[in-house]
């Protein structure tokens, strides 16, 4: 009858919990990097309903953005702006 000797029950333990835990921890890196791409996706696309570059107080400036509301241009507050004007094409 063949019994393995402790140094093979050793390396067997020792391969099957390292590929045990190379396996969840890989697990682990994929869910937590789609969690962070979901995030990251859905506020990308709240940022885009923000309609200042289509406003008709948009001046297109660097240090004034909205001549209505200067602190609140291009930020998620934007959204909703009660001052909003459409730029109307011709």
């Amino acid at each position: 009858m063949f019994l393995p000797t402790l140094s093979q029950t050793i390396t067997a333990i020792y391969t099957v919990s390292f590929t045990t835990l190379m396996t969840l921890t890989m697990f682990h890196f994929i869910q937590s990097a789609w969690k962070t791409l979901q995030k990251d996706w859905f506020h990308l696309k709240r940022l885009h309903q923000i309609p200042c570059d289509r406003c008709v107080f948009f001046t297109g400036e660097h240090s004034l953005k909205c001549t209505v509301n200067p602190y609140t241009a291009f930020r998620e507050e934007a959204i909703d702006c009660l001052d909003y004007r459409p730029i109307k094409s011709h």
